[in-house]
C-alpha cells in the first residue's frame, strides 16, 4: 500500500522535438518537468501522478517554426489521453486515424495510444496550452468496475488496439476546470493535494461529455476479419513487390475501404501504414545486423527502387539517415 500523500508514479518516456534540422530527445527533470528554452519551442510541460495507472499533463509555450512533438516509444496497448485545448491551433495525428485540427478554446480531444505513434503539430506562432490525462488499461478496468464507462472509452478497454482520435466540440465548463488546473497559485502539500482533486473532477467531466457524444466504430463480421488476416499474412510476405490496394482486395473479397476499416480495428493502421512500417522495422535489422549491404541494394530488398526515396522515409521514420545509423552516429 502506498503511504498518504504518495502515488505510484507512471513510467516515464522522453518527449521528442522534431523539425526540418533534426529531433531532440528531453526528459522529464527530478520535478517531473521538462522546459523547452533551446529549440522551435519555447515553454514548458511537467507530468504529475495523480493516482495508480493515471497522470496529469500541463503544457504551455509557443513555436518559432515548424515543428512536431511526440512521445518517445510506445505506451501499452488500452492506453487512453483524454486532454482539452486551451488555445492556439494546430493538429494531431495518430495512425489509422485521419488527422484531426484543434483551432479554438476549450477543444476536447481523445485518442488511444494503441501502441503507436502520436503527434502533435502546433501552428507557428500560437500560444499552445493544454491540459490532458493519460489513463492506463488498468485504471479504466477499475473506472469501469466503479462507475461504468462511456462507449468509447469501453471500446478501448475491450480492444486495446483500437485507433481513436477525435477533437470534440467546445466545452466551457472542461475549458474553465483545465484552466484551472494549468494556473494553480497552490504550492507544496496543498499543490498536490489540490491538483489531485481537480485532476479527478476533470476526469469525470471528460467522461461526462464523450457519453453525451457516442461515437460509433465500424465493425468487421468474423469472417471478414479472417480475410483481414489473410490479406495482412500476404502483405508481410511480399514487401519486396507488394501487391496493390485493389488487388489486395480483391483478393480479400472485400472493398479498399472496408479492408482499411479492417486493418484499423485489427492493427491500428491503415494498409499502407502497416505495409510502410514492416518495411521500416525490416530495414532497420538490415542497416544494424548486415553491413556488407550496400544500401542501394538493401532499398531494393524492402520494396524501394530508389534509393534517396528509401533514405528519406528511413529519416521521417527514425530521426536518422541509414547510412549514419549503421554507424551509430547521431543525425547533425
Amino acid at each position: 500500500m502506498q503511504p498518504p500523500g504518495r502515488t505510484e508514479r507512471m513510467e516515464e518516456r522522453a518527449w521528442i522535438a522534431e523539425t526540418a534540422r533534426g529531433a531532440e530527445a528531453s526528459d522529464f527533470d527530478g520535478e517531473g518537468r521538462i522546459r523547452f528554452n533551446d529549440g522551435p519551442f519555447c515553454g514548458f510541460m511537467d507530468r504529475v501522478p495523480v493516482r495508480a495507472g493515471i497522470a496529469l499533463y500541463r503544457l504551455e509555450g509557443r513555436s518559432t517554426e515548424p515543428w512536431t512533438l511526440k512521445a518517445e516509444g510506445s505506451a501499452p496497448a488500452g492506453t487512453l489521453v483524454v486532454g482539452t485545448m486551451l488555445g492556439g491551433a494546430g493538429a494531431i495525428e495518430a495512425k489509422g486515424n485521419a488527422r484531426q485540427r484543434w483551432h479554438s478554446i476549450g477543444r476536447p480531444y481523445v485518442v488511444s495510444l494503441a501502441e503507436r505513434d502520436v503527434a502533435y503539430r502546433p501552428e507557428v506562432g500560437e500560444p499552445w496550452r493544454a491540459v490532458s490525462l493519460l489513463i492506463e488499461a488498468e485504471a479504466l478496468e477499475r473506472l469501469a468496475q466503479q462507475d461504468g464507462l462511456p462507449p468509447l472509452a469501453r471500446a478501448v478497454l475491450e480492444n486495446g488496439r483500437l485507433p481513436v482520435l477525435h477533437v470534440l466540440d467546445s466545452n466551457r465548463a472542461l475549458a474553465r476546470l483545465a484552466s484551472e488546473i494549468l494556473h494553480s497559485g497552490y504550492r507544496g502539500a496543498m499543490a498536490t493535494l489540490w491538483r489531485e482533486s481537480k485532476a479527478l473532477e476533470f476526469l469525470a467531466h471528460q467522461m461526462d461529455h464523450l457519453a453525451e457524444r457516442p461515437i460509433v466504430f465500424p465493425t468487421l463480421s468474423a469472417r471478414e476479419l479472417a480475410r483481414v488476416r489473410e490479406a495482412h499474412q500476404h502483405l508481410l510476405a511480399n514487401l519486396r513487390d507488394p501487391v496493390s490496394l485493389d488487388a489486395l482486395s480483391r483478393a480479400a473479397r472485400l472493398s479498399a475501404r472496408r479492408l482499411n476499416q479492417g486493418f484499423r480495428q485489427l492493427y491500428g493502421m491503415t494498409v499502407f501504414e502497416v505495409l510502410l512500417e514492416a518495411r521500416m522495422t525490416l530495414a532497420r535489422t538490415l542497416v544494424r545486423e548486415r553491413p556488407e549491404l550496400g544500401l542501394k541494394h538493401l532499398a531494393w530488398m524492402v520494396g524501394y527502387s530508389q534509393l534517396s526515396n528509401f533514405i528519406n522515409a528511413y529519416r521521417r521514420r527514425f530521426g536518422v539517415s541509414p547510412g549514419r545509423d549503421r554507424r551509430g552516429e547521431a543525425e547533425d
